[in-house]
């Protein structure tokens, strides 16, 4: 049988891990403010290099289907709790893959592997958009109307655009 990309992906961490540095306890550091960004999982989208990001910045990445925060709202509450959150950024890019495709669509194929979801989808959506600036200010307000999150962490809400092919970053909320 031909390894599966886990086991190659194992294979490849057990001899990384020989070179492997310790990493410090969070009760060795402390719980310093962070940022968090939520940016998508596009192999293309690397917020740590087109934003110059280091350890020193101490930002939490989420990576999501588009980027949107909308599926990690409790998420956000909890790493709060523990981290202390001082920012929270969403970061949109050009050429988005939520640009391709429609709720119908996914609604689609969910049902076509898994039939007895068939009438049960009506309310599913993956906030899939064909305007990825509006998407940006939507996801942006999804935040900021959130009672989850206290009021002055959504009051930093930033939205942001990564062009894939100039690599410039552009505020747009």
């Amino acid at each position: 049988m031909a390894p599966t990309p886990a086991s190659e992906l194992l294979q490849r961490a057990e001899i990384l891990s020989k070179d492997h540095k310790p990493l410090p306890l969070l009760t060795e550091v402390g719980l310093s403010p962070r940022s968090m960004i939520f940016c998508c999982f596009d192999w293309r989208v690397k917020p740590d290099e087109f934003l110059g990001l280091t350890d020193a910045d101490s930002a939490v990445l989420v990576r999501t289907a588009s980027g949107t925060p909308a599926r990690n709202i409790a998420d956000i509450a909890v790493i709060d709790k523990i981290l202390g959150l001082t920012e929270l950024i969403v970061i949109k890019h050009t050429d988005c893959g939520a640009t391709y495709i429609t709720d119908n669509d996914v609604r689609d194929h969910i049902v076509k592997h898994n039939p007895d979801m068939a009438g049960h989808l009506d309310d599913f959506t993956v906030l899939a958009t064909t305007d990825i600036v509006k998407r940006t200010q939507q996801d942006v307000e999804i935040i900021k109307s959130s009672p989850l999150i206290r009021k002055e962490l959504r009051d930093t809400a930033t939205g942001l655009l990564y062009d894939i092919k100039t690599g410039k970053v552009t505020k747009i909320v």
